[in-house]
Parts: C-alpha cells; sequence; structure tokens
C-alpha cells in the first residue's frame, strides 16, 4: 500500500465521505422506485379516468307487469284492427286513441278503428313514412278535430286547445303505449301554421338539418315550454290536426321523447301527472 492511503483522514474527510455516502444512498433509491415501485405515466393517466369517470346511468327496462298489461291491451286491438300499432293519450284531457299505420296518408281521414265510413271521424295514424316503433327522430301521429261536426269530439280536439299557455303548463306529457312497451313525452312547442308548410318533414339530410328545422318550429312556436336546447340526440313526436275555424291550418304539438337515460328519475318525479283514466 502506498504511504498516502496509510495516512487517517481528518474529520472533515469524514463528514464529506459521509455526505456523500448518504446521496448516493438517496439516490440510487430514488431510481430503484421509479423503476420498480412507481406507477407509470400510462398507469395514472388509467388511474385517473377509472376515478373521474362518471358511472353510466341505468337502462330503462320493462317490467314484466307492463308487458303483459301491454300484450292483453294489443291482442284485444289487433283483433278489431291488425294495422293497430300504439295509443296515444294526454293525461288529464280527453285525448285517448288507438292508433294505426298503412301504406298511405289518406286512409284513415274517414276510416273509423273497427273498419267503417265516416267523414270527420277516421282514426288517428303514423304517417306512412315513420317506423311503427317510433324510433325515428321525427314522428308524426295525424288526427281529425271533430270539435262540433260530429257528437264524439276526443280524438285530437285536444290538441287545439294547447294554443292557450295554461293548459299547455297544465298538461306537459303525452304518453305512448306500443306492444313493446311504452314512452313518454314532454311537450316543448305549439305552432299554428298552413298545412303546406315546410315543417312537415320526416327525413333530415343530417344532425344540422335536423336541428336547424326544429330550431325554426320552437323559435316560432307561439305556445312553448321556456329554454328548450333542440338536440339531435333526442327524438320527437309532432301530433298534428286541423283548426276547426280554417281546415287548411294546422295545429302542431312538438313534443321531445323521455330517453331512456332519464326515465327512472322521470317516473319517479312525474309519476302522478301520468296516471290513465280512460275517456273511451
Amino acid at each position: 500500500m502506498s504511504r498516502s492511503s496509510m495516512r487517517k483522514k481528518s474529520p472533515i474527510g469524514k463528514i464529506i465521505a459521509s455526505i456523500l455516502t448518504f446521496v448516493v444512498i438517496v439516490v440510487g433509491g430514488f431510481f430503484v422506485y421509479n423503476s420498480f415501485l412507481a406507477p407509470t405515466t400510462s398507469e395514472k393517466q388509467q388511474s385517473d379516468v377509472k376515478v373521474t369517470q362518471k358511472a353510466e346511468k341505468p337502462s330503462y327496462t320493462v317490467s314484466a307487469e307492463e308487458k303483459k298489461y301491454l300484450k292483453d291491451r294489443f291482442d284485444k286491438y289487433s283483433a278489431i284492427n291488425k294495422e293497430s300499432i300504439a295509443y296515444v293519450n294526454i293525461p288529464g284531457t280527453e285525448l285517448d286513441e288507438p292508433v294505426v299505420q298503412t301504406t298511405d296518408n289518406e286512409t284513415y281521414l274517414d276510416k273509423t278503428f273497427d273498419g267503417g265510413y265516416q267523414p270527420y271521424l277516421g282514426t288517428v295514424f303514423m304517417d306512412t313514412d315513420n317506423k311503427k316503433d317510433f324510433s325515428d327522430r321525427l314522428t308524426w301521429l295525424f288526427g281529425h278535430a271533430r270539435g262540433s261536426k260530429v257528437g264524439d269530439h276526443r280524438m285530437f280536439n285536444d290538441v287545439n286547445y294547447f294554443d292557450k299557455q295554461e293548459f299547455f303548463d297544465k298538461h306537459p306529457y303525452v304518453v305512448i303505449e306500443t306492444p313493446e312497451r311504452k314512452y313518454y313525452y314532454e311537450a316543448i312547442a305549439m305552432i299554428i301554421v298552413p298545412e303546406t308548410t315546410a315543417f312537415y318533414r320526416t327525413s333530415f339530410d343530417d344532425d344540422k338539418d335536423f336541428e336547424t328545422q326544429l330550431s325554426a318550429v320552437y323559435d316560432e312556436a307561439q305556445i312553448k315550454k321556456p329554454n328548450v336546447k333542440v338536440s339531435a340526440k333526442d327524438k320527437y313526436l309532432v301530433l298534428s290536426t286541423c283548426r276547426e275555424e280554417d281546415e287548411t291550418i294546422r295545429s302542431n304539438l312538438y313534443l321531445r321523447q323521455i330517453p331512456d337515460s332519464e326515465m327512472t328519475e322521470f317516473l319517479k318525479q312525474h309519476k302522478d301527472q301520468l296516471t290513465y283514466t280512460p275517456t273511451r
């Protein structure tokens, strides 16, 4: 060994050596932690996603009780008319009607549900270009207002009453029953237009075209629910009927379908407003 290696280290040297040793240990531990123990960037991002991701709202499920009710109801209607597809009612009003669909939009202007012929009576019918399961973004139902021209004026006569804000606000919901399930709608706008209006459409080029059309309807509507934002993600229904004072004028009641993601809360909050009271 050399002489220098045999020299005793000074106290300062010992302190410096201790500090260096500590630094080496800390730095080494840091690298070991990052290599083997610390989460990777990808793992951290995945963890953050799990924390911030919202739980999906449960989808609406048709109960066994509802399925039986609908089966019994539509077995009866189908026995009378094979073109039965739905039933529409507005709780708290006399609008309480079966709905049919055929290959044109003229037959049921005069043909009654049981197959008879009676002008100004007819049957409520879905536009022939719509899907019978109400899956289109805009579905049309047509019916006579009847009014004073016939003794039985239930049909769509009550649609005309939505031209008063008080009536509109008091009867905000429409119930549609089909053989498979029920659909619920909320009234968003009542507009009175000529029968030749360009608002009458069943197909659209794209989402923007659809939103432009319905936004125009909402903006021009005489009566409406405030602060409604039309969305191409939603589905809508129109109840259309003539005005008794002028048969070339139409009352079109626009309604938004309650999506399944909102159904549980909707039924919980508005159960009392959805009670069905038969008028037939």
